[in-house]
């Protein structure tokens, strides 16, 4: 990720949000990244295609404003290959505003929904956020469970405990 996209997502999200279309911009924005496909992608960052027909085709394409000027001025920047980039931070800012929290968990077998609720009621209030869990089946992991979310690790592993005893036992 970059600052330049960050840049725009915060933009993009102030402008929504300004104008009560955070929703509606979250839902044309995940279906025009879901339709493009090579072509489109050729399209937007071809250097030989004017700016003013690119902007045409978006115009004829889509129908929501705020949506359709933000591409323009991506276009006008020649800045279309960070659409996914601010896309994603647009979801980061998005989701702590609403304080909502994604995590994976992995553990050797899938955990038990009573688990996970108990795993994401602890999260959550460590956190003061909403918590969803991922689950993810790691077969070399011995026992215990590995917690990732926003960059950090919570390793409660017997694969890491080992790790640690054989470290401290070489010194």
């Amino acid at each position: 990720m970059s600052y330049v996209a960050f840049q725009y997502a915060e933009a993009l999200f102030s402008l929504a949000l300004e104008s009560k279309q955070l929703d509606s911009l979250q839902e044309v924005y995940d279906g025009f990244l879901e339709a493009q496909d090579s072509d489109i992608h050729i399209f937007l960052n071809h250097p030989k295609i004017k700016k003013s027909e690119k902007k045409e085709v978006l115009k004829n394409a889509i129908e929501h404003p705020l949506f359709i000027h933000f591409l323009y001025v991506l276009i006008d920047n020649n800045r279309v290959d960070l659409l996914d980039d601010v896309y994603r931070e647009l979801q980061t800012i998005i989701n702590n505003q609403h304080k909502v929290m994604y995590a994976t968990v992995y553990s050797r077998v899938a955990l038990t929904k009573t688990e996970l609720e108990n795993l994401q009621t602890s999260i959550g209030k460590k956190h003061q956020r909403t918590v969803t869990l991922e689950n993810v089946v790691d077969p070399s992991i011995i026992g215990g469970v590995r917690i990732e979310y926003e960059g950090h690790v919570l390793d409660q592993t017997i694969n890491n405990y080992l790790h640690s005893l054989q470290n401290d036992l070489s010194k």
